[in-house]
């Protein structure tokens, strides 16, 4: 116990080597709706969804674990906190009512609307999922598909000119960047033998190659919608990738790590010649767990450099799950950003189990962000 202390700082003295910087490292990510509806949390609980928080949970299965295949989780997020979306339609249509009456009022509402256009940021992302998990206390395993996305876009206005009402000029432009990923991976979990800090400690992998998409292009304010367009020329690349995590049990009272994505990889917004990484990310968890309430705080270890134009990102998040029957789970949680300019946001969930058949929703509600998910699951 004693050593406890310095086996975990060499862990994240190791990891800390391994990341170099960084730079460009999209946030943490939440991939399960029991993890959202928690806040976010799940580095140290959560068994049937260690491949996405840490892969050395899938050892703390109860004897009567069974398997577990999710088919499919989803969820969409969408962030719109400056109106953009809104407004690029009252300008849009501003803009016909000049086209069709060509009037100085006219131009003077365009303009009015392109005002309102600037400085606008809007946020969009999502995952697919199919997992098969095996959770067991000898040998854990799962095997697993996944594709994410994230992009973000922002206004350039300035340039414009409607000094002629009949032949209005725009030079004003929306700038898109984004990224689509797809990951395919097996998870594997072993408890590592032995007495004093090793004992209750347990060790997973995630093995995995990632297919990625790269997405960069800005098109004028008059005919844009906002949204990755995927007929837009893109870039290519693919990597092999290691997650890495950490368990260590002290009876209901649980400390999780987890390294992801040790090797640095880096790609291109489209052809822009401007570039983002797929960067290690660092996140620890501590968790009280009983047989029907789980109380959990996570936090980023690393501070991770948002790609795009959104902004950096730290998050500790505090989620519960409570199971006032066997076969419901009521969640709640919220996450904070501890530097940068992004806010927090709190989340709701439940879980229903019923025979063979699982069934998983959560919300979280952020004044930059809305987000949902859903997920369908089957135990045998």
């Amino acid at each position: 116990m004693r050593r406890l202390p310095l086996a975990t700082l060499a862990t994240l003295a190791g990891l800390g080597l391994l990341s170099g910087t960084a730079a460009h490292a999209q946030p943490f990510g939440v991939f399960d709706a029991r993890s959202a509806g928690m806040g976010g949390v799940g580095v140290a609980t959560g068994a049937r969804y260690a491949t996405f928080n840490n892969p050395s949970l899938l050892v703390t299965a109860s004897d009567e674990q069974e398997w577990f295949l999710m088919i499919p989780g989803v969820s969409r997020r969408r962030g719109d906190s400056n109106d953009l979306q809104a407004n690029l339609d009252s300008f849009q249509q501003a803009a016909d009512r000049l086209d069709a009456d060509p009037t100085p009022a006219n131009a003077d509402t365009v303009q009015a609307s392109l005002a309102a256009l600037e400085g606008g940021m809007y946020r969009e992302g999502g995952n697919g999922a199919i997992l098969l998990a095996v959770p067991s206390r000898i040998l854990s395993g799962a095997a697993y598909m996944h594709v994410y996305d994230w992009s973000n876009a922002r206004t350039r206005i300035a340039g414009d000119d409607l000094g002629n009402p009949a032949d209005p000029q725009y030079a004003s432009r929306i700038e898109y960047r984004g990224a689509r990923v797809l990951e395919n991976g097996i998870s594997a979990a072993k408890v590592i033998g032995g007495t004093g800090w090793r004992r209750q400690m347990a060790v997973g992998f995630n093995f995995k190659f990632l297919f990625v998409e790269g997405y960069g292009y800005s098109e004028g304010v008059r005919g844009a919608k906002l949204g990755i367009d995927r007929g837009q020329r893109y870039s290519n690349g693919s990597a092999f990738n290691l997650d890495l995590g950490l368990l260590k049990e002290f009876g209901v009272w649980k400390l999780g790590l987890m390294g992801k994505n040790l090797f640095s990889s880096r790609f291109e917004y489209g052809d822009t010649g401007e570039y983002f990484k797929i960067s290690p990310q660092l996140r620890g968890g501590i968790a009280y767990q009983s047989r029907r309430t789980v109380f959990e705080l996570d936090m980023d270890l690393m501070r991770n450099e948002a790609a795009g134009f959104d902004g950096a990102t730290q998050m500790i998040s505090l989620g519960t799950e409570f199971k006032p029957i066997h076969w419901l789970a009521l969640r709640a949680g919220y996450q904070q950003n501890i530097t940068g300019s992004r806010l927090g946001s709190a989340s709701l969930g439940m879980g229903l189990a019923a025979g063979f058949l699982t069934f998983d929703l959560a919300g979280t509600y952020g004044k930059e962000e809305l987000g949902a998910y859903a997920q369908l699951g089957l135990q045998f």
